[in-house]
């Protein structure tokens, strides 16, 4: 009985160690399931170095005269990755140009010469008025000296007249002659009188006419205007007008001939020579057209990146990816460097939504079905790589997603 006991017992002890092993076993196999990715990211190191791939675009349509440069090379300080030149541009565009502000300039002439020659003959017919007003005036200077004078006698005949009527009016009272003899010097006085205040008006008027004068009117004796004075002067300044809208519609067509032509040298400049750019120092990746190949407005040419914003595409876990928040820091080894560097978080997409080729010049080589991805932005300068380190492998640590990290979130656990 006691041996069949301690064969019992050492039986017992054997199951429980045996449950306890296999146990351990099937837990070190699913640790081993869980972190073989990482483990296999470690020794693959499957993140790749890589940038955003930017197309470069036809600015006009043109034909690729040049020889084409190298994939690899670096654009020049000028932007230009190469040249498209415009063989079916018109080349008689400019000179067609160039002469209509030849004839616009020809028409301005035209004008401004005619509104010269309408303002000479205005000129002429002033000067002209100018002398037949200075004899006007002389000539009324003259009449009212006369008018003066013959007023200096009207004024002492009307005083003999007075007299003499004034002796007959005597002579009549005293008898010695009749009363019509006294009438006859009253008429005498009167007519005398009335040629006075006559030639007085006159005088007056002529005076009037005289300072009228002197402010640019001219009036003759009837109250009528000589013809001298104002003959064809409203032709003369609708001419003038006519001959001014004339050439300020002409200054404007010239104008606008020269606005055009210097559009029109601008837009042959532009589109009948151009070049496909690209950022200064960036990196051609790919062409995407060949050598004297036409290529039509927006179309594709080339691919460019650039290796001043290295980044780096990093395979995850759908587990791990909530354990990396975007901005967090990490730490990449580049594969045949000895030295780790830091790398910044910048952007996290899950499995079903990873950015690929098409927009990124390397993806990591290590993400298989499940995996997301993290992209980072590496803290480094390009004078620190002796080539554009772009499809280069890499491995990235995550501190924030460490083994124990990742295997506790795979069981729930937080910690």
């Amino acid at each position: 009985m006691d041996a069949l006991r301690g064969v019992g017992r050492r039986l017992s002890s054997v199951n429980s160690r045996t449950i306890k092993l296999g146990a351990l076993a099937v837990l070190v196999d699913y640790a081993l399931a869980i972190l073989w990715p990482y483990i296999a990211a470690t020794l693959v190191r499957d993140a790749a170095i890589t940038a955003w791939t930017n197309l470069a675009t036809a600015p006009i349509h043109g034909r690729v005269m040049a020889r084409l440069p190298m994939l690899g090379s670096q654009v020049g300080p000028d932007g230009i990755l190469l040249e498209l030149i415009n063989e079916q541009m018109d080349p008689g565009l400019v000179p067609r140009a160039e002469a209509t502000v030849e004839a616009a300039r020809a028409r301005t002439r035209a004008a401004k010469l005619y509104l010269e020659g309408v303002q000479e003959i205005d000129r002429d017919r002033r000067d002209l008025m100018k002398l037949y007003a200075v004899h006007y005036r002389a000539q009324l200077d003259a009449e009212i000296v006369q008018r003066e004078a013959r007023m200096t006698a009207l004024k002492l005949k009307a005083t003999l007249a007075a007299q003499v009527a004034e002796r007959m009016r005597n002579i009549t009272d005293s008898g010695y002659r009749s009363r019509d003899y006294r009438d006859d010097g009253a008429i005498r006085l009167a007519e005398a009188e009335a040629d006075l205040t006559a030639e007085r008006m006159s005088l007056d008027q002529v005076k009037r006419r005289r300072a009228a004068s002197d402010e640019g009117v001219f009036i003759l004796a009837d109250g009528t205007s000589p013809i001298w004075a104002y003959d064809q002067r409203q032709d003369a300044k609708t001419e003038i007008k006519k001959a001014r809208l004339a050439l300020e519609q002409a200054d404007a067509a010239e104008d606008e001939a020269e606005l055009d032509l210097e559009a029109t040298r601008q837009n042959y400049k532009v589109q009948s020579r151009a070049g496909v750019r690209a950022p200064p120092g960036s990196t051609i990746r790919s062409l995407i057209i060949g050598e004297g190949s036409f290529a039509s407005p927006g179309g594709p040419v080339a691919k460019w990146i650039n290796c001043t914003e290295i980044m780096v595409d990093a395979p995850v876990s759908d587990a791990a990816l909530p354990l990396i928040p975007v901005g967090s820091k990490a730490e990449v080894i580049i594969e045949g460097e000895n030295r780790w560097r830091t790398a910044t978080v910048t952007s996290i997409r899950g499995a079903a939504e990873t950015i690929t080729v098409a927009d990124l010049a390397a993806v990591a080589k290590g993400r298989g079905q499940g995996d997301g991805q993290v992209l980072l932005m590496l803290n480094a300068q390009r004078n620190e790589f002796a080539s554009c380190p772009v499809g280069q492998a890499a491995y990235v640590h995550f501190p924030s997603a460490g083994i124990v990290a990742v295997l506790l979130a795979r069981l729930g656990i937080r910690w």
